[in-house]
């Protein structure tokens, strides 16, 4: 038997199948064709077929339900993909040319043309340049270093001189009077005495200037 043949036999029983509402085909002779390969095989199949018509019905279910807000989601997504994408683009294509003008300016050098005579000129001239600004960077991260240890030592000047003060002025109280406290207590006590005082003099200063007052104005009122 061709293959060709042998093939179609399968291809003829699985149509038959789909047509009968997937029951066994039959032979010539009236009896079902039982062999444990077709029946397999159509099992695998049929399987198969279902298997996509559940993913065409669940696609068809998510596109029907799909609301506006879900799509403008969507849509938003995907223009931010094409966008990352777009970037992602343009930064593989400055790379590509970057490496594309530095091949170009080897190959430049390799020639002893008096362009390229001079295009390596320029470039270790360039390199002298950048050779000398790494050197400066260098030196200029060292004096900041530098700079950075001297507030460092600055501070803790400040801070010590601030402690040595308070300890001066501590060592000054204690080697004071003994009774030096005492008087300062009394001399406080008599301060707030005397401006106690004060106020009951003014006040009855005011005292007597209003009972003055009063006098001559009733002795006014009496003569006249």
């Amino acid at each position: 038997m061709e293959p060709l043949d042998r093939l179609e036999n399968p291809a003829s029983s699985l149509e038959t199948v789909a047509l009968n509402g997937f029951q066994a085909p039959t032979v010539d002779n009236g009896q079902k064709d039982s062999s444990p390969a077709e029946i397999l095989r159509m099992k695998e199949q049929m399987s198969n077929q279902c298997f996509e018509m559940a993913v065409k019905l669940q696609a068809g279910k998510g596109k029907r339900s799909c609301s506006a807000s879900d799509a403008e989601k969507d849509l938003l997504d995907y223009a931010n993909t094409l966008e990352e994408a777009k970037i992602i683009h343009f930064n593989k294509t400055l790379a590509l040319h970057r490496m594309q003008v530095w091949h170009a300016i080897s190959e430049k050098l390799k020639q002893s043309d008096p362009g390229a005579v001079a295009m390596r000129g320029l470039t270790s001239c360039s390199l002298d340049l950048c050779l000398k600004i790494k050197t400066l960077q260098q030196e200029s991260c060292e004096l900041q270093d530098q700079i950075t240890d001297l507030k460092k030592q600055r501070l803790d000047l400040k801070r010590l001189t601030h402690e040595k003060m308070k300890e001066m002025d501590e060592l000054k109280r204690k080697r004071e009077h003994p009774e030096a406290e005492k008087y300062r207590n009394v001399l406080q006590k008599g301060q707030s005495h005397l401006e106690k005082y004060q106020k009951m003099a003014t006040i009855t200063q005011n005292v007597l200037r209003v009972n003055c007052a009063l006098y001559i104005f009733k002795n006014t009122a009496l003569y006249s």
